[in-house]
């Protein structure tokens, strides 16, 4: 049986991320930002350049022949980052790039961004999971579950959960409020 392949990228397969990140296309000014995960794409864009020209040169390369792909508009969002100092935010009424949603807080590889790059929403998004697991854990204890296997699942469910929501990253911006609110 033979398959013909009209697409650069399969989805699906093992060699697809790896591929769409090697050949998805590049910022069309050198100041911009593409970030490229698996089939996810992040544009940053600094308040110097027009994010609608960048946007036009992501749909060019996506809508070419040999490429094949589509841009999901139910998926692309948009995320305006002002100063920390501003009182009120931008207009969020219309977005820039045609058909996105703008959002004031925008998950990005497991990590909560805001309009002001507080870590508030990350820590809060952490504490509700450790809520959670304390609940869980009690629920294991009051059935029995002895204290060593309590243990083991900790480590397991929270401790990794914890490790894995890349912390090391985002740290440096939790201001000294979330810090407190992590060491309690």
């Amino acid at each position: 049986m033979i398959a013909w392949i009209n697409a650069s990228i399969i989805q699906g397969s093992v060699v697809g991320p790896p591929s769409y990140v090697l050949a998805g296309g590049d910022p069309k000014h050198k100041q911009n930002v593409i970030t490229k995960f698996a089939d996810d794409t992040y544009l940053f864009v600094g308040s110097g350049s027009t994010v609608t020209e960048e946007f036009d040169n992501i749909k060019r390369w996506v809508n070419k022949e040999a490429n094949n792909m589509a841009i999901h508009p139910s998926k692309t969002k948009e995320l305006i980052v002002y100063r920390a100092r501003c009182t009120s935010p931008p207009d969020v009424a219309t977005p820039i790039i045609e058909g996105a949603e703008r959002v004031l807080s925008l998950r990005v590889l497991g990590v909560h961004l805001n309009s002001k790059l507080s870590m508030m929403d990350q820590i809060t998004d952490i504490l509700n999971t450790c809520s959670s697991s304390t609940y869980a854990l009690r629920l294991l204890r009051s059935h029995g579950l002895q204290p060593r296997e309590l243990h083991l699942v900790v480590r397991a469910t929270t401790v990794c959960g914890l490790n894995a929501l890349c912390s090391p990253a985002w740290w440096g911006f939790a201001g000294k409020g979330g810090r407190q609110r992590l060491s309690v």
